[in-house]
């Protein structure tokens, strides 16, 4: 009989581990990958429309080298495998490879040539097998008279490395748990009725994917020491799962040289002012994430919004102020993120109500978006900016007290400063 119960206890422990790991980690990356497809078609359509556009009077006046030039510079965005332009009759008038130049283009297999559509997404293999989503938009003149169109292949193969290499990731940690998951069920045999329900809940609630719940026993024996090495997997695929964003986000910070570092510098103030103010461990520590994500959504912004140096029109600022709700959607994948997400979608509110993106007022906003809104303008100030040179630390200062109670909570102001000038008074006298 106690043969019995150890093996199915093994049996339940190794079972456990696989499934909460596996189905964590698989539902994880298959979100991620749906939301990168869905931003490379995005950035695809954007890039089209571009290619479109600028081609419309050299099509007209049948200016190849402009074609060829506009064709090659899109070549340049990553992630496009092909890009071409076509007449009303299909003939390619510009192409990435000159060699198709003059040929009558044939769709590939699983494609159908455009139509009536304002734009046209079709997802196919290649002959090689690689994943691509052709895009065609209509090059019309001003009277809706259709003269060509503007095709381009955007290539999956960089999202499918990226989610091979997280998969691979995830595998090595998964091998690891259930390994310390069998030695622990091996060497652990003394099963109790309550303790082991307790651990069979706990197991469950992580395979939901809530990688924060810790299993609570007391005591120095076998299931207490257990719990701990479930709340030990919880915490580490939490660690992985942030990394992988972490490493996502300065993927993407990486697009513009003036931000790079910016979201470490906002997290640390944004860490040092929850904990001036006594905020809750739990707290403070999702106010220190949400500064480290808070422009994962980026993501979905173009490149050609990102680094304009000029005013933005009303089309792009509404495009740049997506970046907000699509880091929340990212982020709301992962239920033990989920205590980011409102900070991340909130943190450009405004006190006054004139933020975005739900125009939330006052205390309506949550803490952390108001903690996180000061740390991140007060470092952006005193960071060189495409547009102006950074701003000394006082002259920053000054700004806040400036927005207290129109653009920022005028007691965060408060805290911050003290915050601020305390440290400072600290590394003074050290």
């Amino acid at each position: 009989m106690r043969i019995g119960i150890k093996f199915q206890f093994i049996f339940m422990a190794v079972l456990l581990v696989v499934l909460t790991v596996s189905v964590s980690s698989y539902f994880f990356i298959q979100g991620e990958r749906i939301v990168l497809v869905q931003e490379m078609s995005r950035r695809g359509v954007a890039v089209a429309r571009n290619l479109a556009t600028a081609a419309t009077d050299s099509v007209v006046s049948n200016d190849r080298l402009a074609l060829t030039t506009f064709v090659q510079s899109v070549m340049q965005n990553e992630g496009v495998a092909y890009g071409m332009i076509l007449d009303e009759k299909s003939n390619i008038l510009a192409h990435n490879k000159v060699e198709n130049v003059g040929k009558v283009y044939v769709e590939p297999a699983g494609v159908r040539p455009l139509t009536n559509e304002t734009v046209l997404i079709q997802p196919y293999k290649n002959e090689a097998g690689e994943k691509i989503v052709d895009i065609a938009i209509p090059i019309l003149l001003r009277n809706g008279m259709r003269v060509g169109s503007a095709n381009v292949g955007m290539s999956q193969k960089a999202i499918d490395l990226l989610v091979e290499q997280a998969f691979r990731e995830t595998l090595g940690v998964a091998g690891g748990l259930v390994l310390v998951g069998v030695l622990i069920a091996v060497f652990f045999i003394n099963i109790m009725l309550k303790p082991v329900a307790a651990l069979v809940r706990g197991a469950q609630i992580l395979g939901e994917g809530n990688l924060n719940h810790q299993i609570r026993l007391k005591g120095k024996d076998e299931f207490a020491i257990l719990a701990r090495a479930f709340n030990n997997m919880g915490k580490h695929l939490k660690e992985l799962y942030v990394g992988m964003l972490r490493a996502m986000a300065k993927t993407l910070e990486s697009r513009d040289k003036f931000a790079r570092g910016h979201d470490q510098r906002s997290s640390e103030y944004a860490a040092a002012c929850a904990a001036y103010i006594g905020m809750p461990a739990d707290e403070a520590e999702n106010v220190q994430l949400a500064a480290q994500l808070q422009n994962l959504g980026n993501i979905a912004v173009p490149d050609v919004v990102l680094e304009k140096t000029g005013k933005l029109t009303e089309e792009e600022y509404a495009r740049l102020k997506k970046h907000v709700e699509t880091g929340a959607e990212i982020l709301n994948q992962v239920l033990a993120l989920h205590g980011t997400v409102p900070l991340v979608r909130h943190h450009h509110e405004r006190f006054d109500g004139k933020g975005y993106p739900d125009g939330l007022k006052g205390k309506d906003i949550p803490l952390g978006a108001r903690i996180l809104a000061v740390a991140d303008a007060f470092d952006a100030m005193t960071s060189e900016q495409k547009h102006r040179q950074a701003l000394s630390r006082a002259e920053a200062l000054d700004e806040l007290k400036a927005g207290a109670g129109t653009q920022f909570d005028p007691e965060i102001v408060g805290a911050f400063i003290e915050m601020l000038h305390t440290r400072q008074e600290g590394q003074l006298n050290s």
